[in-house]
């Protein structure tokens, strides 16, 4: 396994951001904390909190930001591979899908959710 397709963990501060340029295929999972994901040219945005996770599906920088901390498990597009989540957090995608659309992004940077 080369550098590159190894996971690697990232931990992001209170209102920290960090960016991946393009991602396609990167699975990025949530271990701690709460962060808002958004890719340019997406009118999706995504609020993930701790269980969740979330396979990039579309080329665009991705921007990833905490509001008071998380902690992020980053596997490359080549080495991503599912990532197991608890019943609880199956459960709450269903019943609470956290997709937003363009129209319902919080202004000010605001997490709503988190």
């Amino acid at each position: 396994m080369s550098e590159h397709s190894t996971p690697r963990q990232v931990h992001l501060e209170g209102h920290a951001s960090t960016v991946l340029p393009e991602g396609v295929g990167t699975l990025v999972a949530c271990v701690s904390g709460c962060v808002w994901l958004t890719r340019y040219g997406d009118p999706r945005d995504l609020i993930m909190h701790a269980g969740d996770s979330f396979r990039i599906d579309g080329p665009g920088t991705v921007v990833m930001t905490a509001h008071h901390g998380a902690v992020l498990k980053i596997f490359p597009a080549e080495a991503a591979r599912p990532v197991r989540l608890s019943l609880g957090a199956r459960l709450a995608g269903l019943i609470a899908p956290r997709w937003h659309s363009a129209a319902r992004r919080l202004a000010g940077g605001s997490m709503g959710e988190c």
